[in-house]
């Protein structure tokens, strides 16, 4: 094989005397810029806040001169100036980007910003009134933040948000715009955003994010080529293509491995982007897909990093194009065993192994990565073209970049610019279908992590004049000579004092304007009638003389989070209360965090010595997923987490102690809530692979498991809501992902266990899921309706998929969901369907039904509303806001009140519901002020009704095994640090020590264990004892 660069000769003279070539009367000259380069005006209107405002505005030191893009090159107040240089230059075409939070401001299709369509439509239509052709890039890396805060690219869903979006730009603006591009820079978008923390949004997940971004990213544009081919092309009579960077990748030496190496760093650095579309077979190229494959493998991972397409997938991505968009800048030559760097392992990098060389003599620009490789783009193109066929290709980026001191006179690009279009006429010459060249850029423009440092305009802007005034560089003149001449003009004899408008772009004519207008389809709701039985009833038996069956469990719960501390003990991995503590502590009523917390990590002998002195028959606490797999995934086990919940488990099987196990309560590795947490559904595959982990180190002693703990409180307050972590807040879209994703995943872990553990450990696992009482206000219909449709969607969305007979989400939920979703504006219901196979794997996936019970409230379905966000998970539900009687005594908690038979009405009402399962209570507690001390009244009160309530519930037939008190001990309250109380045990937060001392219902509680029954007798010792059986 012939090698493509002869290192001993750089720019050679063309063999045809320079300038006498001309490029094809149809070729088309332009310029590119990007929305958040230049447009500014970020906050202009309605517009939507996208990722570069996000990481400017709160990681500003990540820029190079801790500059930002909010006013940039202003050319949101600027556009008629930038066309005036359009027709200076005498420009054919000029390709431009619209920013998604412009025109949808939340990032999806149910709010449009007039005020964004009508920017673009007065910058289109100004293009085309002096006969410029506009070529619109749909996406060039500034996604709306509401989107990224679900995973952005990483996630499978952005496919569907990005087909809704490009139809509203083929709706609003097809008319006039024929040249479409999907997405722009592939590799830059998921490399280097998702990959690594070059570009926003910093993910920096190395070796997976960049490998999701691709499959998620290829599909997206897929679909967006598939709308515009089936719904729009016939009428609108464009074309739709996609744009890659491809620089071009050469062997250092003709040698096979130099060959093979530059071939894999060509396939890891845009041919991952390109295979699945252009190639014949489709898919990622086959020696990547193997390459990752067996680095996975050999990592530890239970499959490969890569994801699959599945045949359907590939048939539905392979020739989604109408052109080939080439991004082209420079070249780098690849070595198989020299020039080597250490990379992150996982990475990109590392699953290339390959170093990379640039000869010394190639020119430099300001830019590091960007020098004037000889023959480059020939070598990218007539590559291009041998593998893919002769496609149409655009250059649709070419450009040099100087120093700002540098100003107007910049001989480098000019000589930047000839020798590459020299190049593009080789390759036209060679062959290659090549349609058109863009220049980038148009002006000088925020040059993303470099801020200012770095000018690649063609005219110059001063960025310190509030009017953002351009003036040409010396570029600019040989770009227009160039583009009247049609051929590379090297004569550089000629005025460029002064720039003019040439014939050809003073012509005008009308532009069309497209405006629609939409309408919502309000239709009327019916609701279905539920009969309920009276609540608040007395109970018919007197106090303490019942007993609690003699297998009764009774325990004490806690969460990892909450008393652990040694957040960064060992090799732990930051979790996303970790994250969101330490970067918004203000968040926190009292700024606290869980850094030390009750420090249970130092102290966990003397909680078991709690739990002896209670005399409890269970514990059930929670496993921190980031302290056994640091980095949330199963490829590296953390030794020191594995010793310390095996120490822990041990300590309490020593004295009798039943260990009951959360897996997951609320603590989030935070690389996986960086790929979107629970909004992304590979969180099944992910929380899957950390069960397994815990079965296979734990479950030999632990034969009790809990999946996940409280999904109402996960989902609606930490995706749908800003009250609990990650605060996403993304309301009425983010809790219906969640709440899928979630289920599915407790299934999967179910599963696993049922299949691979069950026979061998004999335990069982289940889920715990908050579950409230919600009755109506009164016994009219309506207020019955309304109590029924909260209680479905504040925890039935998570009981019905697994417990009922039928699966899937509540009905009644799932048709009001999608009606509100229709008169918003919604293509589709907010409220993700499950498939028929995917309810019948989810349906049954329980042991038993583990509930967390605290309070009750009351409902109407049309007192005391609220105004509520739209959408949201209360809006949709359209009832009153909560109502307590001012009767029910209170806690210091806002939201508990010890309400009447609350626990009973619940049990009963699953027990009717669902059928006689096995039921725990795994929560139940009290809060006081930390001032109240030891002297816990209400608590002991509090607790002895929750336990007679308990008792009616068994005695009324409900299979209620065991009772957990929350909490064993004083703990970080989440959002209310540790200004809430909820501890059996009171902590001295204050002592190093954490010393803990027993509240008087310790002492209390203790006697109801002891006696198996309610004890009213207030005579306890002052001094907490371990009995015999302890």
């Amino acid at each position: 094989m012939k090698i493509f660069i002869l290192l001993s000769i750089i720019l050679q003279i063309s063999q045809i005397v320079l300038g006498q070539r001309t490029f094809p009367s149809d070729f088309i000259f332009g310029a590119a810029t990007a929305a958040y380069q230049i447009e500014g005006g970020w906050n202009a209107d309605d517009k939507g806040e996208n990722i570069w405002d996000y990481m400017t505005h709160n990681r500003p030191t990540v820029i190079k001169d801790q500059s930002n893009g909010d006013i940039a090159a202003d050319t949101y107040h600027n556009y008629r100036r930038d066309v005036e240089m359009m027709r200076e230059l005498g420009l054919d075409a000029y390709r431009f980007s619209l920013s998604w939070s412009r025109i949808l401001p939340t990032g999806r299709s149910n709010y449009l910003s007039q005020s964004g369509i009508n920017f673009y439509n007065n910058y289109i239509n100004e293009m085309l009134k002096y006969n410029i052709t506009p070529m619109v890039t749909l996406y060039h890396w500034d996604l709306p933040q509401p989107l990224q805060d679900i995973g952005g690219f990483t996630n499978p869903l952005i496919a569907e948000l990005f087909e809704d979006y490009a139809r509203v730009a083929y709706e609003q603006f097809g008319d006039r715009v024929k040249h479409w591009i999907t997405f722009n820079e592939p590799r830059e978008i998921c490399y280097e955003g998702y990959g690594y923390d070059t570009k926003a949004p910093l993910v920096n997940a190395s070796g997976i994010g960049e490998y999701l971004c691709a499959k998620n990213l290829v599909m997206a544009h897929a679909k967006a080529y598939h709308a515009y081919n089936k719904d729009f092309k016939d009428r609108q009579r464009g074309v739709c293509g996609i744009t890659i960077s491809v620089n071009w990748m050469g062997p250092v030496t003709d040698s096979v491995e130099d060959h093979k190496a530059a071939e894999l760093r060509r396939q890891g650095e845009w041919g991952m982007y390109a295979e699945p579309i252009y190639s014949k077979d489709g898919g990622f190229p086959k020696e990547l897909v193997e390459r990752v494959a067996q680095k996975s493998k050999e990592q530890g991972f239970s499959a490969s990093r890569l994801p699959e397409f599945t045949k359907e997938e590939k048939t539905f991505i392979r020739g989604t194009y109408d052109f080939f968009g080439v991004n082209h800048y420079t070249a780098l030559l690849v070595s198989a065993n020299d020039y080597k760097s250490k990379h992150r392992v996982p990475s990109l990098l590392d699953d290339l192994d390959s170093g990379v060389y640039v000869p010394d003599e190639w020119l430099k620009s300001a830019s590091s990565w960007l020098t004037m490789a000889p023959n480059s783009l020939f070598n990218a193109l007539t590559h291009l073209k041998n593998k893919y066929g002769n496609l149409i290709f655009y250059v649709t980026e070419n450009g040099w970049s100087t120093a700002p001191e540098v100003g107007i006179n910049d001989d480098d690009r000019v000589k930047y610019y000839r020798a590459t279009l020299e190049s593009a006429l080789d390759a036209i010459d060679a062959g290659v279908n090549l349609k058109g060249y863009m220049a980038w850029s148009l002006m000088d423009n925020f040059e993303w992590m470099e801020g200012y440092t770095e000018r690649f305009g063609l005219y110059q802007v001063d960025f310190e004049d509030p009017n953002r005034t351009r003036t040409p560089r010396k570029s600019a003149f040989a770009y227009k000579r160039i583009i009247k001449m049609r051929s590379v003009d090297y004569n550089n004899d000629y005025d460029f004092s002064a720039m003019t408008i040439d014939e050809g772009h003073t012509s005008v004519r009308k532009a069309v304007t497209n405006c629609k207008n939409t309408t919502a389809v309000i239709r009327r709701v019916n609701t279905h009638v539920f009969f309920h039985r009276l609540i608040l009833q007395s109970s018919q038996v007197a106090p303490g003389l019942r007993s609690f069956p003699s297998d009764f469990l009774f325990g004490a719960s806690t969460a990892a989070y909450q008393v652990e501390g040694g957040w960064n003990a060992d090799d732990k991995g930051e979790n996303i209360w970790d994250y969101m503590t330490h970067n918004r502590p203000t968040v926190i009523k009292d700024r606290s965090n869980g850094d030390i917390a009750a420090d249970t990590y130092h102290n966990y002998r003397r909680d078991v010595e709690m739990m002896r002195e209670l005399g409890l028959d269970v514990y059930r606490f929670s496993l921190s997923w980031s302290r056994i797999l640091p980095t949330g995934r199963s490829n590296y086990l953390s030794k020191s987490g594995i010793n310390f919940y095996n120490n822990f488990i041990n300590q309490m099987l020593k004295y009798n102690i039943t260990p009951i196990v959360t897996l997951y309560h609320w603590d989030l590795p935070q690389r996986l809530q960086d790929l979107g947490g629970f909004t992304n559904p590979v969180i099944g595959e992910l929380f899957e692979d950390y069960a397994r982990v815990a079965f296979e180190q734990f479950g030999d002693r632990v034969k009790h498991w809990i999946t996940i703990n409280e999904p109402r409180e996960i989902c609606y307050e930490g995706y749908g809501s800003d009250t609990k972590a990650p605060q996403v807040n993304a309301t009425g879209i983010a809790e219906y992902l969640c709440a899928k994703n979630l289920v599915m995943a407790h299934a999967k872990a179910y599963h696993a266990y049922n299949k691979d553990f069950k026979g061998k450990q004999g335990g069982v696992c289940g889920i715990t899921i908050s579950v409230h009482w919600f009755g109506p206000l009164t016994n009219s219909i309506e207020d019955m309706d309304a109590a029924e449709l909260k209680r479905q969607g504040e925890w039935g969305m998570y009981a019905e998929p697994i417990f009922s007979k039928d699966g899937g989400f509540p009905k009644k939920l799932v048709e009001i969901v999608a009606q509100k979703s229709k008169e918003e504006g919604f293509p589709a219901s907010r409220l993700p369907e499950f498939t028929e196979e995917e309810k019948t794997f989810v349906r049954g996936s329980s042991d038993f039904f583990g509930l967390n019970h605290y309070t009750s409230f009351l409902v109407s379905a049309n007192k005391s509303k609220g105004n509520y966000p739209i959408p949201s998970l209360p809006d949709d539900l359209g009832t009153g806001n909560l109502i307590i009687p001012k009767e029910w005594p209170r806690s210091a908690s806002s939201w508990l009140t010890l309400a009447p038979n609350s626990l009973f009405n619940v049990l009963t009402h699953l027990k009717e519901k669902y059928g006689n399962l096995t039921y725990y209570v795994t929560e139940n507690g009290w809060s006081t002020e930390p001032e109240a001390g030891s002297n816990d009244d209400d608590r002991v009160k509090y607790l002895r009704a929750a336990l007679e309530s308990a008792l009616d519930a068994i005695n009324a037939g409900v299979n209620l095994k065991g009772y957990m008190a929350w909490s064993l001990m004083d703990n970080f309250e989440w959002m209310e640090g540790y200004t809430e109380c909820f501890g059996l045990y009171r902590v001295d937060f204050k002592d190093p020590k954490r010393t803990r001392t027993p509240r008087k219902s310790a002492f209390i509680y203790k006697q109801i264990i002891k006696s198996r029954r309610i004890d009213y007798n207030d005579n306890y010792l002052s001094t907490m004892k371990i009995d015999s059986g302890h």
